[in-house]
């Protein structure tokens, strides 16, 4: 067989494989440990998405290195559709993607799911109580005050530092402590370890609730419908909106097709009710992009990030 006539089989044998996608189960990595909101996301979502999809979806937990072992597993897979998995804001992080080599080029985008803006959180006992109070305070004993919210340089890190070039200050007016996640700083805040965390509003839902904390302001573009009495940043003349994100993306040169059915079945599965229930009961928002629109957000938070991680790198 001649190189042209070979050519002709194994694009049409491309073709039809799009066509009968898919014939078998898909394999879901999550990047994240179990409990987590990846974890908990991707399962819900998984179990949504099947039944349009017309076969299982299977999660596999790849947990380790900050996120890097499970998006290396989905980069590395074949481009066949059937190894698919949750891509986070981890991708999009300048510092991150220097340690592990990864960046959005090494990524089809499917779908993003959610954004879960970040927010200026204190304990009930915090003599601020309004984010003009903090802010105030801040600018006359820069230093004084401890953050937390996750690893350094990690997504909520990468709030606080925003936030912090936002206000005029510098990103050691504030430093960080690092934490092993948001439980972990959110036990350090309630102990009177760190001063302010910034992690989501969903995050600190049931602590709001009971009163043991107080969250001054929510990094979002408008009011959260289930905390409206939370302020925006923005509200205080301060124009820093920040949040994390699920989403689902593939190895780079996944078949345009393939991607249109998943993107389907994921649009569908997010419809269902059992889905959105679990999403409201979480906390989380949902905010779903088609894979154009998803790449138009990712290119558009990479340069946000690389911004951050400018100002962060200038001290």
């Amino acid at each position: 067989m001649n190189r042209i006539a070979l050519t002709f089989v194994l694009a049409f044998a491309g073709v039809a494989a799009a066509q009968s996608f898919p014939t078998k189960a898909l394999n879901f990595t999550v990047p994240w440990s179990p409990g987590g909101s990846a974890d908990l996301t991707s399962r819900a979502l998984a179990s949504a998405m099947s039944k349009p999809l017309g076969e299982n979806v299977t999660v596999i937990s790849r947990t380790g290195g900050g996120g890097a072992i499970g998006h290396l597993a989905i980069s590395q897979a074949r481009p066949t559709g059937y190894d698919i998995g949750m891509g986070t804001l981890e991708m999009v992080i300048p510092s991150w993607s220097k340690t592990s080599g990864l960046t959005i080029d090494n990524f089809t985008p499917i779908s993003l799911i959610s954004i879960n803006p970040a927010a200026i959180t204190v304990a009930k006992n915090s003599p601020f109580k309004t984010i003009g109070e903090l802010v105030t305070f801040l600018k006359a004993n820069p230093g004084k005050l401890k953050a937390s919210g996750t690893a350094k340089g990690g997504s909520w890190d990468m709030a606080r530092a925003g936030f912090l070039k936002t206000v005029g200050l510098k990103n050691a007016a504030m430093p960080w402590v690092p934490a092993q996640g948001s439980a972990a700083a959110i036990q350090e805040l309630l102990a009177g370890g760190v001063d302010v965390i910034t992690v989501s509003v969903a995050e600190v839902n049931n602590l709001l609730k009971s009163g043991e904390v107080r969250t001054l302001a929510v990094m979002a573009d408008k009011r959260l419908s289930d905390h409206k009495t939370v302020p925006t940043l923005k509200e205080s003349g301060i124009n820093w909106s920040f949040g994390s994100f699920l989403s689902v993306v593939g190895p780079r040169r996944l078949s345009g097709d393939v991607v249109t059915k998943i993107d389907a079945s994921i649009k569908a599965g997010m419809q269902e009710e059992e889905f959105k229930k679990f999403m409201t009961n979480a906390g989380f928002g949902m905010n779903y992009k088609n894979p154009a629109q998803f790449r138009v957000f990712l290119t558009q938070q990479a340069a946000k990030m690389r911004e951050v991680q400018d100002f962060i790198d200038s001290e």
